[in-house]
């Protein structure tokens, strides 16, 4: 991922779990400037996530930003079928249901953002999120997301944005507790995103 070849070594060494290149069908796609990889884990040539968080924040305690990004592998034939007789994507499908069981799972009050369904640089993509008021003791003044499914060639990568509100007050006079132009930073580097290493794509970055 171009989001790998741009981080020091320093950066690689400090990240927790197992660093590696990924191998096969990529998603290029960079975090906002400044924000460091904090976690990896998965297998090269399998499903792995990684995520990134700002220079400042911890894994475990983070409040200004978070960005995951996760390879995961198409369904079984049956259920690929079923969708594609549907007339859906896999992308479409596969975020429809992440964000009904964030609805559900929510112990507030959630409010969704319509969802998306667009294609990005030749990838189809469905993206949405939305805001649960009270998210857990790690989110006592709610936690916000913005997702985007991609849907490769040979598998599904799922970006996610994260903000969490420091005071009860923080930013409440903007519905998803996010700044607009804040908002369309994670956009802009959804939009951007693009794929490498698979069939008719590309090498990937080193």
């Amino acid at each position: 991922m171009a989001a790998f070849a741009a981080l020091p070594m320093q950066a690689r060494a400090e990240a927790e779990g197992a660093v590696f290149q990924p191998r096969g069908e990529n998603l290029m796609i960079s975090p906002p400037a400044g924000w460091r990889m904090a976690f990896m884990d998965g297998s090269p040539e399998g499903d792995y996530v990684v995520d990134f968080l700002p220079a400042n924040e911890a894994h475990d305690s983070w409040r200004e930003g978070y960005m995951g990004i996760q390879r995961r592998s198409f369904p079984d034939s049956a259920l690929l079928n079923n969708i594609l007789a549907r007339n859906l994507t896999v992308a479409q499908v596969a975020l429809t249901e992440v964000m009904q069981n964030a609805q559900r799972n929510c112990p507030g009050r959630f409010l969704p953002m319509k969802q998306k369904d667009t294609v990005t640089n030749n990838i189809p993509t469905s993206i949405s999120g939305g805001f649960c008021d009270r998210a857990g003791n790690t989110a006592p003044f709610g936690e916000g997301t913005v997702m985007g499914v991609f849907q490769g060639k040979e598998r599904l990568f799922v970006v996610q944005f994260s903000w969490r509100p420091s005071t009860p007050n923080e930013l409440k006079e903007y519905t998803y507790r996010i700044t607009p132009d804040r908002l369309q930073q994670f956009l802009n580097l959804m939009n951007a995103a693009s794929l490498c290493g698979g069939p008719d794509e590309g090498a990937c970055p080193k």
